[in-house]
């Protein structure tokens, strides 16, 4: 697929997937404004609607613009968890630098337990691990192909971050967020989930990845200030530091196969 295809293909999805999550805002923004009381199932309808467009807009595209033959292609992918072991290392290392302080104090919130985890993680895998069809597996990668690893994580970050406030009107929970801490691991996650993917090309490891890091943020105590401008800042420059070293592996590689 040439230059200008990918970039088509990245409006289409760009364009769908804010469109439907706007469309879907404006219901429960209408019946505010009109002071208008409306059912519990009509606001799980609109999360559910407006929180699966990335990955509806991102199967839509990865199955129109030739990436996957088949819809069910991107399903094996989603749970395919037989990866490389190196690949495992690589998003666990992330993880540890973001929340082992706290993981390995036993810093946990007020009544998690083990079954907390597991039951966090589950709900994680489809509020959170499905939004890695759309960012990662369709829209950082298209734009990998046009714009630098650094600048694709950037408009990442400016597209996801936007998504996400949209979806939190929706879920009516923009009063609990801490914005500062929020968007701060929001830009890291784009370097080290658009990492991830750049150097595995597994979609499940975005998913793992995204899944363990809502579960742990919703079960550890947060760091201090401090620390998580540390820990953030370091796994941001470790996903540069990874890309580039694989790219130049890749470059030398086909090097070696051009001669």
């Amino acid at each position: 697929m040439n230059k200008k295809k990918y970039k088509d293909w990245i409006k289409v999805y760009w364009l769908g997937a804010m469109i439907q999550i706007l469309v879907v805002c404006m219901c429960p923004f209408c019946m505010n404004c009109a002071d208008m009381a409306y059912p519990r199932i009509l606001n799980l309808l609109c999360i559910a609607v407006g929180g699966t467009s990335s990955a509806v807009w991102g199967s839509i595209v990865a199955k129109k613009s030739g990436i996957v033959a088949s819809y069910r292609q991107i399903l094996v992918q989603f749970f395919q968890v037989k990866q490389l072991m190196r690949h495992y290392v690589m998003v666990f290392a992330f993880l540890i630098v973001l929340f082992g302080k706290a993981l390995f104090a036993g810093n946990l919130l007020d009544g998690i337990n083990g079954y907390s985890f597991v039951t966090i993680f589950l709900t994680a895998i489809i509020f959170g691990g499905i939004e890695e069809i759309g960012w990662r597996y369709t829209f950082q990668p298209s734009m990998e192909k046009r714009l630098p690893y650094e600048v694709a994580s950037m408009l990442t970050f400016l597209s996801w971050g936007l998504w996400h406030y949209m979806y939190f009107y929706i879920a009516d929970s923009l009063e609990g967020i801490q914005h500062g801490s929020f968007l701060l691991g929001l830009l890291t996650s784009c370097f080290v989930l658009g990492a991830i993917y750049h150097v595995s090309n597994s979609l499940w490891l975005c998913v793992l990845y995204h899944c363990l890091f809502n579960t742990f943020s919703q079960t550890l105590v947060a760091n201090e200030m401090l620390w998580n401008y540390v820990s953030n800042i370091l796994c941001t420059v470790l996903a540069i530091f990874i890309v580039r070293i694989y790219d130049r592996g890749s470059e030398r590689n086909s090097c070696y196969i051009t001669k």
